[in-house]
């Protein structure tokens, strides 16, 4: 893809999650907040819209331009294979924390999820990250 092509796509990503979290806000207009559901209801009811959003935020991961900064001080960093090992393994979960790609000793501004390991939305152009518990 050509930058123009990369902007034009991230900019439709952006459109389409904006909608998306827009008729997340009405859904939860329309919800039962008396307590008479459970939270697993309440997950499957905008699951949907979650799922199609995860998707949109790993394509733009996938194909975003990034800053460089430095990496924070006191860091967990580790190369990307021994992140992919430990994410297949169950050590790092999404709910745990997430990291940020890192190349030639700075990090960049693009998250990596667990999720993504799963999903297969693997940078493969970086080979350290930088993780940040919650």
């Amino acid at each position: 893809m050509t930058d123009i092509e990369i902007s034009k796509r991230i900019e439709e990503i952006n459109d389409q999650m904006k909608k998306l979290y827009a008729k997340l806000d009405e859904k939860d207009k329309k919800w039962d907040w008396s307590g008479n559901n459970s939270y697993e209801d309440y997950e499957e009811f905008r699951s949907p819209e979650i799922d199609i959003i995860c998707k949109l935020g790993r394509e733009k991961r996938m194909i975003c331009p990034y800053v460089l900064s430095e990496i924070p001080e006191e860091s967990d960093v580790m190369s990307l294979d021994n992140f992919i090992s430990s994410c297949k393994e169950g050590f790092f979960s999404d709910y745990d924390g997430s990291g940020n790609y890192c190349i030639d000793g700075k990090m960049t501004d693009i998250d990596i999820y667990p999720s993504d390991i799963h999903f297969k939305s693997i940078r493969k152009e970086f080979d350290t990250i930088v993780w940040f518990n919650k």
